[in-house]
């Protein structure tokens, strides 16, 4: 299996390299088609065989990334150390409803669409998508304050897909 492997990596590349992603990028939710013509279709079908398993060194791992908007909704970072907010991961825009979201990916801002929002035993669970890259993340929060403009959470952040990654506390607020 170690072929899939190394032609995913490779593939990734080069779809990163067309797109060109860059912090400075102008929206969050600026899709075009032209965008879209540069993934590989084959990423987002490949699934592992039967009986391989994937290590951490094949999973996609969340980092700290600077958002190309001030306009910010929603922001979610590791817990504060030393009365120190953490690194952001996760944040969504103001505008749009559902609101566009980002993801620090492999060091670059990542865009995703919402695709639902639910409860279960007493946590909200959020899902956004970037159907592109692909990717996959969930947020599991409780919420623990809440203001007359905000509301304030924490808890998790995992990458669901292509494969399951390291679930990461997050802490974060809502709100203007």
């Amino acid at each position: 299996m170690k072929p899939f492997y190394a032609l995913f990596a490779l593939t990734l590349a080069a779809s990163v390299g067309a797109c060109n992603p860059s912090p400075e990028m102008d929206s969050l939710d600026a899709d075009t088609p032209q965008d879209m013509a540069f993934h590989s279709p084959a990423i987002a079908t490949a699934e592992p065989d039967e009986g391989d398993t994937l290590n951490a060194a094949d999973t996609l791992s969340l980092s700290p990334f600077k958002p190309a908007t001030v306009e910010i909704y929603c922001s979610f970072h590791r817990p504060a150390q030393n009365g120190e907010l953490g690194d952001l991961i996760f944040m969504t825009e103001i505008a749009g409803v559902p609101a566009p979201a980002a993801i620090g990916l492999e060091g670059q801002p990542v865009r995703l669409e919402e695709v639902s929002k639910s409860a279960k035993e007493g946590a909200g669970v959020w899902t956004y998508h970037n159907a592109q890259r692909p990717v996959e993340v969930q947020l599991t929060l409780t919420e623990t304050a809440e203001g007359s403009e905000y509301r304030s959470y924490e808890g998790t952040i995992r990458i669901t897909d292509p494969a399951l990654g390291d679930i990461i506390p997050i802490e974060g607020t809502c709100g203007v």
